[in-house]
């Protein structure tokens, strides 16, 4: 189902959580909304499952304002941070709950449920008890119930951010196979970046209630609209220099620009895209922190004294004090 958030807004007391944020999310999408702690993801969700209201804006679901539609009108599943089960039910009756409240028959609740444990990869738990499960399991059963019903939309709230790295990789390749699968719309809410560009197709970067951009993980990476953005999506060199006409002059080298660019503005490119030239000189590798194959340079420039940080891969790793060349093509330069 295609929704489309209009303008919303909203106060805690004088404190703006939300400020006239719109953003729209196509069928059988999955958008990420990214940012620190704090910065009003879980408040948006919230506002779209319709369990607080906002103070200004609309939601639309399918061309219909939902907005004063009451939160069990709205067939949106909802799972949450922790898993909330039931404890004084098993596995088979939480999943079952909200189809009880909608009079589904049992032999129809039974139907579903089996395929649920098949979809969730559960089979054989549903007559445990919460306490007698992982916290991957349990997750996996709110999910579950979360999509008994066949909702419109799942809203997602941080779910892994309890779980340990392998799991949380696990279950982002699940919940993509399962959006592939039932082709449902999902927002995903995370603060943590490699989750949000592994899962989505777009992703609404935000910071203290504000749209910073909404773009591919591609683009938001590679061509972030502001510094902000770029830092918060990983690791930066900026390059700054001297304006002229239409040429841009640094130290790397002098770009054309077209006409009217404001003068304020600066290079950007991404550490593993910056290519060391043991053959050449110039520049000054000042520390190296290596992580498997990876290896994380700051590279210091005998001229400028500018550092940058390189990335590479390599069996090869080079020493503190070892002069090389640094090459950045131009095709990997984004202009900020």
């Amino acid at each position: 189902m295609n929704i489309e958030i209009k303008n919303i807004s909203k106060k805690f007391g004088e404190t703006k959580v939300v400020e006239d944020i719109s953003f729209k999310v196509e069928k059988g999408d999955l958008l990420s909304i990214l940012g620190e702690s704090g910065a009003g993801k879980t408040t948006i969700l919230r506002i779209i499952a319709g369990t607080i209201k906002a103070d200004s804006g609309s939601i639309i679901i399918d061309g219909k304002d939902v907005t004063n539609i009451s939160p069990d009108k709205r067939n949106i599943g909802y799972v949450f941070q922790t898993p909330l089960l039931f404890p004084h039910m098993n596995v088979e009756a939480n999943i079952c709950f909200s189809l009880e409240i909608r009079k589904w028959t049992k032999e129809k609740m039974k139907e579903r449920t089996k395929e649920l444990l098949e979809l969730l990869h559960i089979e054989g738990l549903e007559k445990r008890m919460p306490s007698e499960i992982s916290g991957g399991q349990k997750q996996r059963v709110a999910i579950a119930r979360a999509l008994a019903f066949n909702p419109r939309v799942l809203l997602m709230d941080e779910p892994f951010s309890s779980l340990d790295p392998r799991l949380r990789e696990e279950m982002g390749a699940l919940i993509k196979k399962i959006q592939e699968k039932l082709k449902i719309t999902i927002i995903f809410v995370t603060h943590d970046r490699d989750e949000s560009m592994a899962l989505s197709k777009e992703i609404l970067l935000i910071s203290k209630g504000k749209k910073l951009q909404k773009d591919s993980p591609k683009n938001i990476y590679y061509s972030p609209k502001t510094k902000e953005v770029a830092k918060y999506m990983g690791d930066c060199n900026f390059i700054s220099g001297i304006l002229s006409d239409n040429l841009f002059k640094t130290e790397i080298g002098e770009f054309k620009v077209p006409k009217n660019t404001n003068s304020n503005f600066v290079l950007l490119i991404r550490p593993h895209q910056i290519k060391i030239d043991e053959t050449r000189s110039g520049y000054l590798i000042e520390s190296c922190k290596v992580i498997g194959k990876k290896a994380l340079y700051m590279v210091n420039s005998k001229k400028t004294q500018k550092t940058f940080l390189v990335e590479e891969f390599s069996n090869n790793i080079l020493q503190t004090g070892v002069e090389v060349g640094l090459i950045f093509p131009k095709h990997s330069i984004h202009y900020i």
